[in-house]
């Protein structure tokens, strides 16, 4: 079974690992609303003031919590012999009371399609195949409107992600390469991972300018001139070129129309990736999306009712250390966590008792007979 281990930082204060080790108790065990109260009921052990300042004024660093997740991708990318790869994406947590909390603001939801009150999580995610069987959250930041900052401490998602990749990289984290959806393709985040020695996988704009040919256009106007070939494995029609694209340099252009007749732009800096090979990457971005839902599903990530900075950001660590602990527990590769979940909650109420014999039938002489 695979081990997480505990950094330094946490593991030499028995305290605070008593408390992070309950507050993630906590998270696998309860379902709706797993706040310190609820938490302190259900697991007695110490009152929610103790949790509370978990969150707030005890020495912890998110980092470090984290740090464990990264060594496991390290272990996992030597027994696996697979570097895996990295998807980075952000998500909107819900927060419609929190007028007081720096981190909320009016944002547009594309699941809810339309405007909500809350906060953006950036995240960047270790993977270990496009099957998912290890989906580890390894670095995130909570993203900071415009009007709860100064102007010179403000800083887009894009520059969030690129700390964070330099933060990966020295810390010697397993990809083979980096993929994220329009938001996170051109501009720092590419040119970083390519200073960085690291693929990246994007998508383009309709609207971006590349030069095929010695002509200037936009892609989605190249697109419509290019005879493209059916491929059956993919479901689609598609073809692949190489153009220069002025915010990115030479780039591998997939142009990929599906059954429905849309069009989709694919990149990346590998000139030499194989068609079929440049889908399949862009493909396995969706990883994240599942672990979105899977954190606000089962470990409680918009969760929190504490309003201070500190205290929102430490929950959001706790909740992906959370979604790793649960991965570990699984007893086969092929297992959810909400199966895991369902296991030790009923684990925790049968308390070590066998459960009770299946319920037999009634012998034939005892059912009744049907009449005419």
């Amino acid at each position: 079974m695979r081990t997480l281990r505990v950094p330094a930082a946490v593991g030499a204060n028995p305290t605070v690992f008593g408390l992070v080790a309950l507050y993630v108790t906590g998270l696998v065990l309860l379902d709706a609303r797993p706040s310190q109260t609820r938490i302190s009921r259900a697991l007695p052990a110490r009152e929610h003031d103790a949790l509370n300042r978990l969150l707030r004024t005890v020495p912890l660093s998110t980092r470090a919590l984290l740090a464990g997740a990264l060594g496991l991708a390290a272990g996992l990318s030597r027994a696996l012999g697979t570097r895996g790869y990295l998807v980075v994406d952000d998500v909107v947590i819900e927060k419609p009371f929190a007028k007081r909390l720096p981190w909320a603001a009016w944002t547009y939801s594309f699941a809810k399609k339309r405007k909500v009150y809350g906060c953006h999580i950036v995240l960047l995610s270790w993977t270990s195949d496009p099957t998912g069987r290890w989906r580890l959250p390894v670095a995130f930041r909570l993203w900071r409107p415009k009007r709860t900052c100064r102007p010179e401490r403000y800083q887009k998602k894009t520059a969030l992600v690129v700390a964070m990749l330099h933060e990966l990289v020295a810390a010697g984290c397993p990809a083979a390469y980096l993929v994220g959806d329009t938001a996170y393709t051109g501009g720092c985040i590419s040119k970083a991972a390519a200073r960085l020695g690291r693929v990246w996988v994007g998508t383009l704009s309709p609207r971006t300018t590349v030069v095929y040919r010695g002509r200037r256009q936009a892609v989605r106007d190249l697109a419509g001139r290019l005879k493209l070939k059916w491929r059956s494995h993919l479901n689609g029609r598609a073809g692949a070129l190489r153009v220069y694209a002025p915010a990115l340099g030479q780039v591998r252009l997939v142009v990929l129309r599906n059954e429905h007749g849309n069009f989709e732009y694919l990149v990346t800096n590998a000139l030499a990736t194989d068609l079929s090979t440049l889908v399949e990457r862009k493909r396995s971005r969706w990883r994240i999306e599942t672990i979105f839902r899977d954190t606000k599903q089962l470990a409680g990530l918009a969760a929190c009712q504490c309003w201070v900075d500190q205290a929102l950001v430490r929950h959001v660590a706790l909740v992906f250390l959370t979604f790793v602990v649960l991965q570990l527990l699984r007893r086969d590769p092929q297992e959810t966590v909400g199966a895991v979940k369902a296991r030790w909650q009923g684990e925790v109420l049968r308390d070590g008792q066998a459960p009770p014999q299946p319920l037999r039938t009634a012998p034939p002489e005892f059912r009744r007979k049907r009449t005419a």
